[in-house]
């Protein structure tokens, strides 16, 4: 009895061995599965003071979405496939804030855009977007400062090139202006 119940055991290790955490269908996973959005990537923190200049590799990213639509300013892109490697930078706002972000391609081998989206990982919630659809090195890519409704945005590096292909990434040098949310650093009453 034993042996069978080890047969069984190695039966469904083996039936679970393909799926991980980031699998959508994997037992364990509290994301819940979206045909539009999958698990948010890794983010990098926009932190204050602004202004926040930050200078990456997209080529160190993955792919995780490959269209943007939403607002007027990203519709326009719903038919593009934007299937490059991405960096992504979280940032939070106010409802008062008044950011922009500025991306220099100078060098730069991909054909790199700035998405700036409400929800991580679902292109469908694109607020505001800079591309210059001119291609390789083009820029700089701007999104000029606007004040946006207050919560979490996530700033996308993408390419309209597919991954591992010439052209899908490449170095930015990113400054994001503007102010973020005040924090309250002691309250007294005299």
């Amino acid at each position: 009895m034993k042996r069978i119940l080890l047969i069984s055991l190695l039966g469904v290790s083996a039936h679970t061995v393909a799926q991980n955490r980031t699998d959508l269908a994997f037992e364990g996973n509290t994301v819940a599965p979206s045909p539009s959005r999958g698990v948010c990537p890794a983010t990098i923190p926009v932190t204050d003071p602004l202004p926040f200049n930050d200078s990456g590799d997209s080529c160190n990213g993955s792919n995780s979405i490959s269209s943007y639509s939403g607002a007027t300013e990203c519709d326009g892109l719903a038919g593009f496939s934007y299937g490059g490697e991405e960096i992504v930078y979280e940032i939070q706002l106010g409802a008062t804030n008044n950011v922009g972000f500025s991306a220099d391609l100078t060098g730069s081998t991909g054909d790199l855009a700035l998405f700036l989206i409400s929800t991580c990982n679902d292109g469908s919630t694109c607020v505001e977007t800079s591309q210059d659809a001119i291609g390789v090195g083009a820029g700089p890519e701007v999104i000029d400062p606007v004040s946006y409704a207050a919560g979490t945005y996530y700033l996308y590096i993408d390419s309209y090139y597919d991954a591992g292909t010439a052209g899908s990434c490449g170095i930015y040098d990113l400054t994001v202006t503007g102010a973020l949310p005040a924090e309250l650093v002691e309250f007294a009453i005299d």
